[in-house]
């Protein structure tokens, strides 16, 4: 019964801030050359906590092997090792995807991930659809594609810029299916 609370009691949580971050402005950079959509700090201190999760499991593999007198139950260790590399794995991919941030400004659209980047100007986009995850994904008449995944913070922002540079057409077609759409302002 517990756990049924904490896990609805997670969800709100999350929920919270999921809906509390849609509606950020996203950060303008310091020359004033446009705006960065980030990834928010509690999804960052999730990682944390699942990698944190894994090094526990390990940690409990290492003292059950090496303090317990009796013979370790195997089944036991075994689902240890393989949790524990569930959740590093878990672990390493939210930090690589918090690390995706993305600039807009006048000129265009680029993604960063890591030291690559996919760059895309407002005159050479073609379409503007959402994947089946539901994220936003811009399309470039050289084949380049930006996925913009709903948990960065400045949906706002990027929406704006839209609204701004692209066709009317193009742009309210865009967004027929993009879910949740309060924070996206009156549709032109």
């Amino acid at each position: 019964m517990s756990s049924a609370i904490a896990a609805i009691l997670a969800a709100s949580i999350a929920s919270i801030l999921y809906r509390r971050q849609q509606g950020k402005p996203a950060t303008a950079l310091s020359d004033g050359s446009g705006h960065l959509l980030l990834h928010a700090r509690w999804e960052k201190a999730i990682a944390w906590l699942v990698l944190a999760v894994a090094a526990v499991q390990a940690a409990l593999v290492l003292y059950v092997l090496g303090g317990v007198r009796a013979r370790p139950a195997t089944r036991t260790i075994v689902l240890l090792l393989f949790s524990s590399g569930f959740f590093a794995a878990l672990g390493l991919w939210c930090f690589r995807s918090a690390r995706r941030h993305i600039r807009v400004n006048d000129c265009g659209v680029t993604l960063y991930r890591g030291t690559s980047a996919v760059e895309i100007a407002w005159a050479n986009v073609t379409a503007v659809t959402t994947d089946l995850m539901g994220a936003l994904v811009i399309c470039s008449s050289t084949g380049a594609q930006i996925a913009v995944n709903k948990m960065l913070v400045g949906i706002p922002t990027l929406v704006a810029y839209m609204r701004r540079h692209l066709p009317a057409r193009m742009y309210s077609g865009a967004f027929g299916y993009y879910t949740p759409r309060a924070h996206l302002g009156p549709l032109a």
